[in-house]
């Protein structure tokens, strides 16, 4: 019995199914000739879709930062013109009383007793200041102040930073001044000298706080016309 022998040249694929003249049994046409083009296009495609999505992402999340920033500086405005209100209200009232606390230790001598206070001075409180901060507080919860301009962030947390200050200068002096000891004596002397020192430092402190409103506000005003 002769054995055949495989020949390269006679094999093929062709038969009912699939025509030796269909495409895909071409290495030169159909999926094969197109593959390169195809994949060139879908990578195009791709990176072109990628990079619309980028834009439309960072196109949103500016958005959003805008209206952070605007809503703070919306925030902050209505915020400081109540703390300067609340400080220009009591301003001459504090120039007042620091004169008459300072006659009263210079003419009261031994008998600065309660009733030569209340007679040589006008005293309805020291008249702290409650400064409002939410503003502050929301906009570092919510990172607006990263989205407002350097300069302009710089110069409202040294407002903030100005009205801390001066509340921590309250909240010491009403807390060691108005104590059972100074207030379960008729001699005056030491609560009129306490407030005398603490007053001085008040009357300094409060223009310097107003000033930083007048340069703040307007500063807030123009950002949110442009904004």
């Amino acid at each position: 019995m002769s054995r055949k022998t495989f020949n390269p040249e006679h094999f093929t694929l062709c038969g009912p199914a699939i025509s030796c003249n269909d495409p895909r049994m071409s290495l030169g046409g159909g999926e094969h000739g197109r593959t390169f083009g195809a994949v060139l296009i879908e990578v195009i495609l791709i990176s072109i879709g990628v990079f619309l999505a980028l834009l439309a992402n960072n196109w949103h999340e500016g958005r959003e930062h805008r209206a952070l920033a605007r809503a703070a500086l919306q925030n902050f405005l209505g915020e400081m013109e109540i703390n300067r209100d609340a400080v220009q209200h009591n301003r001459d009232y504090h120039e007042a009383l620091n004169k008459q606390v300072i006659g009263f230790l210079d003419n009261a001598g031994a008998s600065a007793t309660e009733e030569r206070f209340y007679k040589d001075v006008n005293f309805e409180g020291v008249k702290p200041v409650i400064f409002e901060h939410t503003a502050w507080d929301l906009a570092i919860a919510t990172q607006a102040l990263s989205y407002l301009q350097p300069a302009l962030a710089f110069d409202i947390s040294k407002v903030y930073t100005g009205q801390n200050a001066f509340q921590t200068l309250e909240n010491s002096f009403l807390a060691s001044a108005f104590s059972p000891a100074t207030l379960g004596t008729n001699d005056m002397k030491g609560l009129a000298t306490a407030m005398k020192y603490y007053l001085i430092d008040v009357n300094q402190q409060e223009p310097t706080i107003l000033g930083r409103y007048e340069k703040v506000i307007p500063e807030i005003k123009k950002a949110l016309k442009e904004s």
